[in-house]
């Protein structure tokens, strides 16, 4: 099992607080696993929290585009 590492920046400004971090492959396809199955089963509590995953969906999607053309490449 390839080791996932987490590099993590912690932004603070007076609006939010943002995170950037790196992750492998694997740990970009398990996360978008989680969005895409959190946003079918969801139960329609917290709207924010809804929002926040259909805006990350389609940039864990674009990651998976891009681990899926590096392996078309080799």
């Amino acid at each position: 099992m390839l080791p996932v590492y987490y590099i993590l920046y912690i932004i603070k400004s007076m609006e939010q607080t943002e995170i950037t971090f790196t992750m492998n492959e694997r740990s970009v396809r398990a996360l978008h696993s989680a969005v895409v199955f959190t946003l079918e089963k969801w139960a329609g509590q917290g709207e924010l929290d809804q929002e926040c995953l259909i805006g990350i969906k389609p940039f864990l999607q674009g990651c998976i585009f891009e681990f899926n053309y590096d392996l078309n490449i080799d």
